[in-house]
């Protein structure tokens, strides 16, 4: 009686086992079906436009790669910095994230292509803010729209992508020097320059917004 006690334990913990790794396998495939789905999603309807003061009284220029730009170089003027430092907070940058103390890289990016008039979609806050570095780099994939480094050609206002999970603006670049607008780099909105940019494995590649 105990042998096959024993026995129908055993075979119970076989099948449980089998249903576990089933599970699991099922799990990613799931994950990735839902994240497409999300990132794919039509736009949605957004608030009014952000409140953050910019400095600039002219009109923003014609050209999406512009627009970008002008409004990423408004907001490196404001002196943006977290108060206090390491918190992830200040009055500008919880507009950036819509008032959660989170790493901000992304939300920055964000609320850029929002008041340039080139939201993402499928995120949080209405769709517009993806605060996940991960999401941003799949929402330009998933439209074609997200060149590899080897092979990409950088244009004012893309969107630069690195493997340490950061996530910028490029001002300007050529064949040698990338210069970036960055959120939440040293706890503030900064300017960055990339030299030998090709070379460099931490930049894993571009997005361009349209």
């Amino acid at each position: 009686m105990r042998h096959r006690r024993g026995q129908a334990a055993v075979e119970w913990l076989a099948l449980m086992s089998v249903c576990t790794a089933a599970a699991i396998a099922l799990m990613g495939p799931l994950r990735d079906a839902v994240a497409s789905a999300r990132l794919s999603a039509p736009p949605a309807a957004v608030a009014p436009g952000p409140a953050i003061p910019v400095l600039r009284a002219a009109p923003l220029p014609d050209g999406d790669g512009a627009r970008v730009v002008a409004i990423a170089n408004d907001l490196l003027a404001l002196g943006i910095v977290e108060e206090p430092p390491g918190s992830n907070r200040s009055p500008a940058i919880l507009q950036f994230t819509d008032g959660n103390a989170e790493a901000w890289c992304a939300d920055f990016v964000s609320w850029v292509l929002r008041a340039a008039g080139m939201p993402f979609t499928g995120g949080a806050s209405g769709g517009w803010r993806l605060a996940w570095t991960g999401d941003v780099r799949a929402w330009f994939a998933l439209r074609g729209r997200y060149r590899e480094r080897l092979v990409a050609d950088p244009q004012p206002g893309d969107i630069i992508w690195f493997r340490r999970g950061h996530v910028g603006i490029v001002v300007r670049a050529d064949a040698r020097t990338v210069e970036t607008i960055e959120g939440n780099a040293g706890d503030a909105v900064r300017a960055r320059t990339y030299t030998a940019w090709r070379g460099n494995t931490d930049i894993d590649g571009f997005g361009r917004p349209g």
